[in-house]
């Protein structure tokens, strides 16, 4: 995991420690006073909310005045927003550094995918997905590490395929002298975890038998992200295995 995940993981653990320690007498406080001091109901909901925020406000004070483990996790809490805001802003900085897609213009084109390497190339590849918030299908034919020809194609939120014909993508190795072909998609999906459909897997399986004696240069990737636009890639083949190839970690 990214150092935003384990940073994000630890800040929900000390939430929920300090909301037990504050929300959970504050709502027995209330509930002890509906029981004895019975109300009009709609007064009552009203009462009632009011009096657990108010609750919740003062004992969060106290307990941090009086107990140091509760204050250490405040002051943790605090130290993580302070860190997480900070790498949103660097993944924010990164990805303003691509134009975006203009209506009807090729998504290749907008990235400027051909002639990159290739971790380059992925790093293109998730800024431009992220932002179409739908299945970009994108093949790229690599020579010693750079990207010599791409096609790409924009689906739908859950479906895409290749916009040129598979039958000819040998044609394009031996004639461009290919090392490798690889296939990018993504699954639009912002928690960091995603794997291949069964459609993904029998996709590659297929592309494979259409490639022949090429087979075995085709690679097949997902790509999905984090809620601050991380974004990790999966590799997988026609086994129904899958396996992460990357992670983008801002902080590193």
């Amino acid at each position: 995991m990214s150092r935003y995940d384990l940073l994000r993981r630890e800040g929900i653990r000390l939430r929920i420690r300090q909301a037990i320690c504050s929300v959970l007498p504050a709502a027995a406080i209330v509930a002890s006073l509906i029981y004895y001091l019975p109300t009009e109901p709609r007064t009552a909901i009203v009462v009632s909310l009011a009096t657990l925020i108010a609750l919740v406000f003062v004992l969060h004070r106290l307990w941090r005045a009086m107990f140091r483990p509760y204050r250490e996790w405040f002051e943790r809490s605090c130290q993580i927003e302070i860190e997480t805001k900070a790498l949103r802003s660097q993944v924010a900085t990164i990805f303003s550094k691509y134009p975006t897609r203009r209506k009807g213009e090729q998504f290749k084109r907008t990235y400027n995918l051909a002639g990159r390497q290739v971790r380059d190339l992925e790093q293109a590849l998730s800024v431009g997905m992220h932002r179409e918030r739908r299945e970009v299908f994108v093949t790229v034919f690599v020579r010693a590490g750079i990207a010599v020809r791409v096609t790409a194609s924009i689906g739908s939120p859950f479906r895409c395929s290749a916009s040129d014909d598979p039958t000819r993508w040998g044609d394009h190795v031996e004639r461009l002298g290919c090392d490798a072909i690889f296939q990018y998609h993504n699954h639009p999906m912002y928690n960091g975890i995603t794997g291949p459909s069964d459609t993904d897997y029998r996709c590659s399986k297929a592309l494979m038998r259409v490639l022949g004696s090429h087979s075995a240069k085709l690679r097949s990737f997902v790509i999905c992200w984090n809620d601050i636009g991380e974004w990790r890639v999966f590799e997988y083949d026609g086994l129904g295995r899958h396996w992460l190839h990357y992670e983008f970690d801002v902080a590193l």
